[in-house]
């Protein structure tokens, strides 16, 4: 379909430009015209204005004249009335965004693609800018599209079932996949889709309830978040400990408060976690999980060993400043 919007714009255009060429040479050299005059009387012409400042004075320049009157204006009203139906079906938004998209192929190398755009999807796209997450963003249509666009990501206009919607948006180099559409089964049959394309990709969606939880995980979702229980639980704490629920609320953006991070450790050998702290490191380690097994709260003379994944819990700025202590000492990856 874009590419059939595609052609018929740029017929439409070629059609304008050759006719006004063939116009402005033609009366040129029947009028003796300099080209900016014959140029003029053409627009003129096709586009019925007729002004009368300049008219065909020779017998060539008045079968010109009566050419372009016969079939130019014809050739021209389509033209108009074509570009404008293109626009008002908003087909024309699609190309752009196709075009963009295209333009900064290159960035789509390890990023996320979100499918659906709603306030969980949205809040979703904020969370992984703010931890340095490229995204791209695929919608049904345009007026979704165009809102996308406004909040700043990139966005691919087409089916969530249709293979050549991912081939666009680049699903074999993608990191990730993050299914929220408000229809779960089309959920479910994206999932189906994603993973027919990409054995490999992570795919983490959402659900309201235990069954679809297992559906999706047999359809071959990776992580299954079911956010009726977590938002549930969220709401309980704040009759009975609004300032843990408050806290949980504040760790789960990115930008300002309490923040978890996932780092790994790289070092050669072992480092104690008090030898971390004579650093500078000020975050809490909440947790080390090594060889599958998680220990919980490791004291001071806990060893940490390449390979370790650390949990860590503190400020965004301590946070980062403490990421930069180990990559700088010890090799670190997120």
């Amino acid at each position: 379909m874009m590419g059939k919007t595609i052609n018929r714009f740029l017929l439409i255009v070629f059609a304008l430009i050759v006719l006004v060429g063939i116009g402005t040479c033609a009366f040129s050299i029947a009028e003796n015209l300099d080209p900016f005059d014959a140029f003029y009387l053409t627009v003129t012409i096709l586009s019925t204005v007729g002004f009368g400042d300049i008219t065909p004075k020779t017998f060539g320049g008045k079968l010109v004249y009566i050419g372009l009157v016969l079939t130019g204006i014809g050739v021209f009203g389509y033209a108009v009335s074509s570009i404008a139906t293109i626009m008002a079906e908003r087909s024309i938004f699609k190309m752009v965004k196709g075009v963009l998209l295209f333009r900064g192929d290159a960035k789509l190398r390890d990023h996320v693609i979100i499918v659906g755009w709603n306030e969980t999807t949205k809040s979703v796209c904020d969370e992984l800018r703010s931890n340095g997450c490229y995204v791209v963003v695929i919608v049904e249509d345009d007026a979704m599209a165009r809102e996308v666009s406004r909040s700043g990501y990139d966005v691919i206009v087409g089916s969530p079932l249709e293979p050549s919607t991912y081939q666009e948006a680049k699903i074999t180099s993608a990191r990730s996949a993050i299914l929220a559409m408000d229809d779960e089964s089309k959920n479910l049959m994206a999932i189906l889709r994603i993973r027919d394309l990409n054995r490999d990709l992570k795919i983490i969606t959402v659900c309201n309830n235990e069954f679809m939880k297992k559906l999706f995980y047999r359809a071959g979702a990776d992580e299954v978040v079911n956010t009726a229980d977590i938002s549930g639980r969220i709401l309980a704490s704040h009759v009975f400990e609004p300032v843990v629920a408050e806290i949980l609320e504040d760790m789960a953006e990115a930008e300002t408060g309490l923040d978890a991070e996932q780092v790994i450790f790289k070092s050669a050998g072992t480092t104690r976690i008090r030898e971390l702290r004579d650093l500078g490191f000020k975050s809490v380690i909440l947790l080390v999980i090594r060889d599958s097994q998680k220990i919980y709260y490791p004291g001071d003379d806990f060893e940490i060993k390449s390979g370790d994944i650390m949990v860590l819990i503190g400020l965004r700025e301590d946070l980062d400043s403490d990421k930069g202590i180990l990559e700088k000492h010890f090799g670190m990856t997120t």
